[in-house]
């Protein structure tokens, strides 16, 4: 398989430079998973899937032109040659567009294990018999678990020649509970791993999901409109952070100029207890990227100590405005803090834990709206009970310096690590 993916990485550069491309890179992968599905409590579908890619950025003049396929032949691949250098030669010129420089011959041997549809089986059956017993109210509406093997090879017509060979566990649930006519909404997790040794309940962020799920039944709604604090798991702490860090750091918003922060790298942007970084290669992180825009990836830090130290860019974003490139700009660390969730709980006056946040984008300002779902009210450092949807709303970027506290604990769901933060400062509107 190693050899088929070079000869054709080989063959199209071979092809674009014939063409009369003055730059190319091309990506080209095979994959093969293995899944089973389970459906309103029923197995409904085991299968095998392969899958081919092949694609192509060709550069004429700084003009770009890129084309993808599923196939690898040769008779595809004149195709796609041909494609992105007539794209690239009908663009507009760009000094932007450039074309990494070589970095010579890699291979990242990353977790290599084999399909073992027999475990994937038991697991589920454990799962599903282990969810019937304890929380005999809570349905599994859908529940997949499945073993994704991929060899993907990085190659450009400066020399460059990476290899990626990987594999990985993913298993996803979607719940909700029942109890006569009584249902509640909807809710479900997911994570990565390097095996199933371990019962898949034993997901400290799917068990607790899964267990509140029950209580939810008895949801009433918050009375009132009060100014209090969203506790948040990690779902919705790494929703808000990303959707602060898409609005502030990433290389569409410093661009377009749209970025509060475009001017404030040295200074203060959050909470000094703060600290965010990209770094694909933690051991905590399942086949992080080895490659950021076809460089060796490294750790980047974006928020040191609540400080700004970096924005988030690609090696595009980072000539079009003449600041440094990131070493990494995926696969989140968000330092923990001191924090036990306990403690962090007690530390409430009055606010609500926020399981699962539904509304419209973040506006570049900060400001957010939208409504709390499977999600608990807490009075004077105790949850109190589950409430119906409630609108949250307020600032984020103000609410980063109105952080009271961050978790020890953090869940490491394979593609990023990230604690309990406890957010004041959010007009929390009930009945």
């Amino acid at each position: 398989m190693k050899k088929e993916l070079y000869d054709a990485a080989e063959y199209a550069l071979g092809q674009l430079k014939q063409k009369g491309a003055d730059g190319a890179e091309v990506w080209v992968s095979r994959g093969e998973m293995d899944e089973l599905n389970l459906d309103a409590g029923k197995f409904s579908l085991m299968r095998t899937t392969f899958s081919t890619s092949l694609n192509i950025r060709a550069l004429s003049k700084n003009r770009k032109g890129s084309y993808g396929t599923n196939k690898i032949d040769k008779d595809t691949t004149d195709t796609a040659v041909t494609a992105a250098v007539a794209a690239a030669l009908s663009s507009e010129a760009d000094e932007a567009e450039v074309i990494s420089g070589g970095i010579g011959e890699h291979v990242f041997d990353l977790t290599k294990t084999d399909a073992n549809p027999d475990l994937m089986y038991e697991r589920m059956a454990e799962f599903m018999e282990q969810v019937k017993s304890g929380y005999p109210k809570t349905e599994v509406m859908q529940f997949i678990v499945n073993h994704n093997k991929l060899d993907s090879l990085y190659a450009n017509s400066n020399g460059t020649r990476a290899l990626t060979i990987g594999s990985q566990y993913g298993v996803s649930v979607n719940f909700s509970a029942r109890d006569g006519d009584r249902t509640t909404s909807f809710n479900g997790s997911g994570y990565s791993a390097k095996d199933l040794d371990t019962p898949i309940l034993d997901y400290p962020v799917l068990r607790r999901l899964i267990a509140e799920s029950e209580m939810e039944l008895d949801a009433r709604p918050v009375e009132g409109k009060f100014t209090g604090t969203l506790l948040c798991p990690p779902g919705s702490a790494g929703h808000f952070i990303w959707s602060v860090f898409g609005n502030c750091v990433s290389g569409g918003a410093i661009i377009s100029g749209t970025s509060p922060w475009k001017d404030k790298i040295g200074e203060s942007v959050a909470d000094s207890g703060i600290n965010i970084s990209f770094d694909p290669l933690d051991g905590r992180i399942i086949n992080g990227g080895r490659l950021q825009d076809g460089y060796l990836a490294h750790k980047q830090d974006i928020i040191k100590d609540g400080r700004l130290t970096a924005f988030s860019l690609g090696e595009y974003a980072a000539l079009k405005t003449g600041l440094p490139r990131a070493g990494a700009t995926g696969s989140m660390i968000i330092a923990p803090g001191a924090l036990s969730v306990g403690e962090l709980t007690a530390g409430v006056e009055r606010g609500i834990l926020i399981n699962r946040f539904s509304g419209g984008s973040m506006a570049p300002n900060g400001d957010f709206s939208g409504v709390a779902k499977n999600s608990f009210l807490i009075e004077n450092g105790k949850i109190t009970g589950a409430v119906t949807e409630t609108m949250v709303s307020g600032n984020m970027l103000d609410m980063l310096f109105n952080v009271t506290g961050i978790s020890s604990e953090a869940d490491c769901g394979g593609g990023s690590v990230i604690p309990w933060i406890a957010f004041g400062g959010a007009v929390i509107s009930g009945k």
